[in-house]
């Protein structure tokens, strides 16, 4: 390491304030400047991220789903209580183009907007779905002659 004063090579450095500038000098040079307490390093702590461990069935409350036509349902509510999209936008807290994307099925909207929209509208867009249990079906390997035999 080298003195920032006398520019000679040196072990060890001392923080000292000169003309007020903090510089790193050596031992001879130490005299021209008022010492400072050496800088401690700064560690920046990272958020500790809480891991949870994978226990619950995600599936578990999905209980319900959208009506089929749920986009149309919504256009013809919003019509017949006589408000523009911009007017429903305003009232459910959504953007006029998410409320056409909405109305054309463009975008399924999340559930608390779903939520809002049927107590504003009052309509119902939630349906009870009952719950599917998915049998697993074991299946021999394809041969080539398998696939000959389907594009036959």
């Amino acid at each position: 390491m080298r003195c920032e004063v006398c520019g000679k090579e040196t072990r060890k450095l001392y923080p000292v304030l000169i003309e007020g500038v903090e510089m790193m000098v050596c031992e001879d040079c130490k005299k021209f400047g008022t010492p400072l307490a050496p800088k401690k390093k700064k560690t920046i702590s990272k958020p500790v991220k809480k891991i949870i461990p994978y226990s619950k069935d995600v599936f578990q409350n999905m209980d319900r789903d959208l009506l089929p036509g749920w986009g149309e349902k919504i256009r013809k509510a919003r019509e017949a209580k006589g408000w523009s999209r911009e007017q429903l936008g305003a009232k459910v807290g959504e953007k006029t183009t998410t409320i056409a994307k909405i109305e054309n099925e463009e975008l399924r909207p999340p559930d608390k907007t779903v939520e809002k929209l049927e107590k504003l509208l009052e309509i119902q867009l939630f349906e009870k779905v009952e719950g599917h249990v998915i049998q697993h079906i074991e299946k021999k390997p394809l041969t080539l002659g398998d696939l000959i035999k389907k594009d036959e």
